[in-house]
């Protein structure tokens, strides 16, 4: 990703439409979340696919947040971040 190898996250189902955009997307089903991103580290529109949780973690952040161009997206490092999930049909 963008952002290096991490969990991404759109803000609402809708977003999704335009960041879920590979020949096999909108095949499948749409993953509510409810996630902790703690302290974010906002960046630019082309992020850094150098990231990873090790490195955003030794800045003193938890996640990281960037628009692309079309909606904000959170990219979080760690799976225990992910408080609650639940599919939702589309």
């Amino acid at each position: 990703g963008w952002c290096g190898g991490g969990i991404y996250f759109a803000t609402s189902a809708e977003a999704t439409k335009t960041k879920a955009i590979g020949p096999d997307s909108h095949k499948g089903f749409l993953l509510e979340a409810t996630v902790d991103v703690g302290l974010v580290k906002f960046m630019p529109v082309t992020c850094d696919r150098g990231l990873t949780g090790q490195k955003v973690q030794s800045e003193g952040y938890d996640s990281v947040s960037f628009d692309p161009g079309d909606g904000q997206e959170y990219i979080i490092y760690s799976n225990s971040r992910i408080l609650s999930v639940k599919q939702i049909p589309m």
